[in-house]
């Protein structure tokens, strides 16, 4: 027979019971974070290819890749930049803006 408890003991923080008072609402969320939108909106006084060329910059994307994105936008009114979770994609949003195009955030 073994010395050791089967079972390790309750930290200081959470009941001994399992069911205890503890709820699961007070606990922090665990796993990847919600998924958002950086969108691209279209902007008729701006340059298209002043346009591709922030696009480059400011994401991953290669020139054929954000020259797409950019003909989306013109045409359909709106074209999905990238996916990331909230304060990364509010990021992307002030940058954009700090360079006059329009770009909003929206959940995935």
């Amino acid at each position: 027979m073994s010395l050791h408890p089967t079972d390790p003991p309750a930290s200081p923080g959470e009941p001994a019971d399992p069911q205890g008072s503890t709820s699961s609402q007070n606990k922090p969320r665990k796993g990847p974070f919600p998924p958002y939108r950086v969108v691209l909106h279209p902007d008729p006084h701006m340059d298209l290819m002043f346009v591709v060329r922030t696009v480059m910059e400011l994401t991953r994307l290669c020139r054929a890749e954000a020259t797409h994105r950019m003909w989306e936008a013109h045409h359909s009114g709106r074209s999905v930049l990238l996916i990331t979770y909230r304060e990364r994609a509010e990021l992307y949003q002030e940058q954009f803006a700090s360079r006059g195009l329009t770009v909003s955030v929206e959940p995935d």
